[in-house]
């Protein structure tokens, strides 16, 4: 079995290598090793601090060599308003430098003060009272007060809105201003990770008023309270903010009592990673996300440049598998399709040993990660094909399975520029049978080709700080860009709804890790994901810019305290 394993890889890795010779290969020893953030803690049953010092961070010059930062992301935003947009991450990466948190937390998980100087919640975790900073003002120049945040959890309360404040929607019970600088919220359930999940980007507060007066156009011409302003948006080229000369309230995390030092931050996109390296190359750019990692190690050896990798907390790279569709809706099909996986020799080709795999549902940096999983399924394709033939599934004549007259096809959906090994999970999945075909999109399509339902094999992958935060991407309700009922149905699906509900509201640390590990069985033992590897990520920027501070997932950059030597 074992040498019929192996052959079959053999063969396995001539196709991949055939589908990925557009990657350039490097000869290079081990690969560098990137770091990983501190595992988030759970809230336990002492509430949190009401207030957080902020650590040392060094000291801010007065002046900068250069006032226009020029940022290359993978993916333009479908909007840049944190009540209405879907939730990607590049949305959140240029929402963050708009929009202000009520808390920050840094890449340590210290909390932070942001909007919100002091906290203090209840025991049951249900009801949380923040003093905010005075003195803010909306880009418009309104100003901001405790019923601003009220107005916006109540917003969040009674509207459709995206992915972030979307997961908090259904325990938000009221909120309302005591006095100018104090709002009281109360929640219909516990959330003792309140705090980790207002520091996400996406749960910047956004302008209620605003949003309520022109509607989804928020979406294109934001107005936020943060360190910078949004000044012009062309479509397909670039995203424009400007200094915020106001901004005089930072968190203490960023150190600094006054505006930014940039006066303009630029951010452009393009899903061709050598695109963006070129840029960046050329001093085009100053900033390159996702870079890529045939390059890795070329570019960590340029004097010009510093490249930094990171395991980022999360949801890893996967594969949903859909159980509303025939043949996912097949169990053994869906556990055929795991097993026939070959995720080493993903890491191998696609992603050159610099990434790990993955197991199941959430990052091995939480402290809720469950490692049994770990020794549940293995690559074999000749237990992919038993599966197979259990079901009645059998090879035909050009090497595609049929049953009932049926072929056995499934189409993969691929957002591009984040998915690369959506390829070689076609090519495993042809060689036990299948009829497996990838569906490209980008952005707004790669939305709604998930939220659909009319796809097998969608990839995914999420970055959050908290294990709460997994009812998005589990959840039947769905959020923005993350799935619906059509992943899991009928009584499974109400189990794992309730399941997902109990593990959120539970305070005892303990008790939620025992929960969460019986979330993540759950969803393996019913082979709902295909694991491929841990959200690894390496960016690299010019040398001379300093100062900039990444989040506590790892992956947002804040520009205000940005400066180029």
């Amino acid at each position: 079995m074992a040498l019929q394993t192996a052959s079959t890889r053999s063969r396995l890795m001539i196709t991949v290598l055939m589908l990925l010779c557009s990657l350039i290969l490097f000869a290079c020893g081990a690969a560098p090793q990137p770091s990983a953030p501190a595992a988030p803690q759970a809230g336990g049953a002492t509430p949190p601090p009401t207030t957080v010092p902020a650590a040392p961070v060094e000291t801010r010059p007065q002046a900068t060599s250069r006032s226009r930062l020029v940022f290359f992301g993978n993916l333009e935003p479908a909007s840049i308003d944190v009540i209405t947009m879907s939730g990607n991450v590049n949305e959140r990466q240029v929402a963050a430098q708009i929009f202000e948190t009520l808390v920050y937390m840094d890449q340590s998980q210290q909390i932070y003060p942001g909007l919100a100087r002091e906290w203090r919640r209840s025991d049951d975790a249900t009801t949380w009272t923040f003093t905010l900073v005075s003195g803010v003002k909306w880009h418009d120049g309104e100003p901001f007060t405790a019923q601003s945040v009220a107005d916006y959890f109540e917003y969040v309360r009674d509207n459709p809105v995206g992915s972030g404040p979307g997961s908090l929607k259904a325990v938000i019970g009221s909120a309302r201003a005591l006095d100018e600088t104090t709002v009281e919220l109360t929640l219909t359930a516990p959330r003792p990770d309140l705090l980790i999940e207002l520091a996400d980007p996406g749960m910047g507060i956004g302008n209620a008023a605003y949003v309520k007066r022109v509607g989804a156009d928020a979406g294109f011409n934001s107005i936020g309270t943060g360190p910078f302003k949004f000044k012009e948006w062309v479509r397909g080229s670039q995203i424009v903010l400007e200094r915020n000369p106001e901004w005089t309230w930072g968190s203490p995390m960023f150190n600094m009592d006054g505006p930014p030092l940039i006066e303009e931050v630029v951010f452009r996109f393009s899903s061709e990673a050598q695109t963006r390296l070129a840029a960046l190359e050329t001093g085009e750019v100053d900033f390159v996300d996702l870079l890529p990692f045939q390059d890795v190690v070329r570019v960590r050896t340029d004097p010009r440049f510093t490249v930094t990798g990171v395991l980022l907390p999360g949801m890893p790279q996967m594969n949903y598998l859909n159980t509303s569709l025939a043949p996912t809706d097949d169990l053994n099909v869906r556990r055929a399709i795991i097993y026939a996986t070959d995720k080493q020799g993903i890491i191998e080709s696609v992603y050159f040993n610099m990434v790990e795999p993955a197991y199941g549902p959430l990052s091995r940096v939480f402290p809720e990660y469950e490692p049994a999983l770990e020794q549940m399924y293995e690559y074999n394709p000749e237990k992919a094909i038993q599966l197979l033939e259990e079901s009645g599934w059998r090879l035909g004549p050009d090497g595609v399975r049929v049953k009932d007259g049926q072929r056995l096809a499934v189409t993969i959906v691929e957002n591009k520029g984040w998915n690369d090994w959506v390829y070689v999970l076609q090519a495993n999945l042809q060689a036990v049978g299948f009829d497996a075909q990838v569906i490209t999109t980008q952005g707004p399509s790669n939305t709604e080709a998930i939220a659909s339902g009319r796809h097998h094999v969608p990839a995914m992958g999420d970055v959050f700080a908290s294990a709460s935060q997994m009812t998005r991407d589990w959840h039947s309700e769905g959020y923005g860009t993350f799935p619906s009922g059509h992943f899991l149905r009928g009584e499974e699906s109400a189990r794992l709804d309730a399941m997902l509900k109990d593990a959120e509201t539970e305070i005892d640390p303990e008790r939620r890790k025992a929960k969460y590990r019986e979330i993540q069985r759950f969803i393996m033992e019913n082979a709902l994901m295909v694991p491929i590897f841990e959200l690894y990520f390496y960016v690299a920027h010019a040398n001379n810019l300093k100062g900039f501070i990444v989040d506590g997932t790892g992956f947002y950059k804040y520009f205000a305290p940005a400066y180029f030597e």
